[in-house]
């Protein structure tokens, strides 16, 4: 029971936290935020590996890659907190949350739409399922469930930490 509330937690946590990354690019003040809306400029690529994922006519992979791994720890916490999701249901919703995302960023004007984000997010929460899914071959599902719950929440503590202190020197 309290592994279930406690991974329902770091999901939700973990969700802020994209928003947060993804949409407000760690913006660490309203102001600026609210800067970032001023400033908008709307853009759509709907050509996946094209537009902004090109510079200088080099496909820019590092992007790509951080996309897609910024993703996993969805697929694993779904893996922990949505046991009653087939397989097909948390493939949609992670789909569907990178979908969103895509739209607000459109919406607020805020970074780029991309259809290449939009894949790699699916694919790197796809990987996520699919390690929480291999882990749980070799390491019995409740203790599984328990160590990733432990390392979610250590490095939860450790990010908020150094969001602190971040915040505490950029003041």
């Amino acid at each position: 029971m309290i592994n279930k509330k406690l991974s329902s937690a770091l999901l939700i946590s973990y969700l802020l936290l994209l928003i947060w990354i993804l949409l407000f690019k760690f913006s660490l003040s309203f102001s600026d935020i609210a800067v970032r809306l001023d400033q908008a400029v709307r853009s759509v690529n709907l050509l996946p590996f094209q537009g902004s994922k090109v510079v200088n006519g080099r496909l820019v992979l590092n992007e790509i890659i951080l996309n897609g791994l910024i993703f996993v720890p969805l697929g694993v916490l779904l893996g922990i907190s949505a046991k009653n999701f087939s397989l097909i249901k948390k493939v949609a919703f992670i789909f569907s949350f990178s979908l969103v995302i895509e739209l607000l960023q459109f919406i607020l004007g805020i970074g780029v739409t991309d259809v290449t984000d939009l894949l790699m997010n699916s694919v790197g929460g796809i990987l996520g399922i699919g390690v929480y899914q291999g882990l749980s071959l070799l390491v019995p599902e409740t203790k599984l469930d328990r160590s990733l719950i432990v390392i979610g929440l250590i490095i939860g503590i450790f990010f908020l930490s150094m969001l602190s202190l971040l915040r505490f020197s950029y003041h």
